[in-house]
């Protein structure tokens, strides 16, 4: 938190001392009330469902039942078609898939735009890109699922087309161009200082070679920040794989735990669960579990990439 804040004036007294005092009493503030949702996920995964439903609700669990997640891992037979591990294989591929096609696509696109491109026409482009972020993605999912149904031509039946719907393709195609990518790697790529990249054409390197050679290697907070970003975002979409993947073998993780959170939801009022699974031990708890075990991807490549994501933070804010 203290690395955010600007070191100049950190030490001096007086109104900016308190003014720094001020901004992380409000950032800390904010952090509590980001972490406060996790918190209450974890405590009520491990709780009884009576528990949960007690009043007034306790902030700490009481009685534990930590063994709601090796009864709901072991229960899946119950609740999904298939071995979870099978949801967890398609949401991988459909994140990476996308991660390893966004990423380039986005990265030559903001390096045409930011060192290639006539400033004029550079600056026409950038502004249509940046118009799709202002696009609802409501009001694209039915063309979207009509150009991946018949692509390419998705109000003509009769001419040859091909038929994306119910593959890894049909969420990976949408994906491979995000205009926030744009957004964010040629804001940074105009920082870059213009003597380097002539000093490389002069000693005679092309422009492939200056972006895999200068660019690529200054940019890895960037390119870190927004591989955190777009693998989070695919593997917590829910609604676009929800309507384009209906084949139980291609569900992704996201759906399948909602699908699991119905039969749940059902199991409450109805017995279709085993007592063992609804009885006071798996109930609102299982839903609560569901999330963490959602979550808990996300949270390890926070981990794993923190110090690149935070610096990535901080170098796409100035630059911005």
């Amino acid at each position: 938190m203290v690395a955010l804040l600007p070191v100049v004036g950190r030490r001096r007294g007086g109104r900016t001392r308190r003014a720094l005092i001020a901004i992380g009493a409000v950032l800390w503030f904010g952090l509590l009330l980001h972490l406060f949702p996790v918190y209450w996920m974890l405590a009520h995964s491990i709780e009884g469902d009576v528990q949960n439903f007690a009043h007034p609700l306790s902030l700490w669990p009481s009685p534990a039942f930590p063994q709601v997640y090796t009864i709901l891992i072991h229960g899946m037979s119950q609740l999904l078609p298939l071995p979870l591990m099978v949801y967890v294989r398609n949401s991988l591929i459909l994140a990476f898939g996308t991660l390893v096609t966004q990423l380039p696509i986005s990265l030559l696109g903001a390096y045409a735009m930011s060192r290639l491109h006539a400033p004029r026409w550079a600056r026409w482009l950038f502004y249509f890109i940046i118009g799709t972020l202002f696009i609802p993605g409501e009001a694209t999912l039915i063309p979207s699922y009509l150009i991946l149904k018949n692509f390419p031509f998705p109000f003509n039946t009769t001419l040859p087309h091909l038929d994306f719907l119910n593959t890894y393709l049909a969420v990976i195609l949408p994906g491979m161009a995000w205009g926030f990518a744009v957004l964010i790697f040629k804001g940074w790529f105009d920082t870059l200082p213009q003597d380097v990249m002539d000093a490389a054409r002069i000693d005679g390197a092309g422009e492939l070679r200056i972006l895999l050679s200068i660019i690529l290697p200054l940019s890895v907070p960037v390119i870190s920040f927004m591989s955190y970003m777009t693998f989070s975002g695919v593997w917590d979409s829910f609604t676009w794989p929800l309507i384009v993947l209906t084949n139980p073998n291609k569900v992704p993780l996201s759906v399948a735990l909602n699908n699991a959170t119905t039969a749940i939801s059902g199991a409450v009022s109805g017995p279709t669960l085993s007592s063992q699974m609804t009885h006071g031990v798996l109930g609102w708890n299982g839903v609560m579990a569901m999330a963490v075990l959602q979550s808990v991807p996300i949270f390890i490549a926070f981990l794993v990439f923190r110090e690149q994501i935070v610096r990535g933070v901080k170098i796409t804010g100035f630059s911005a």
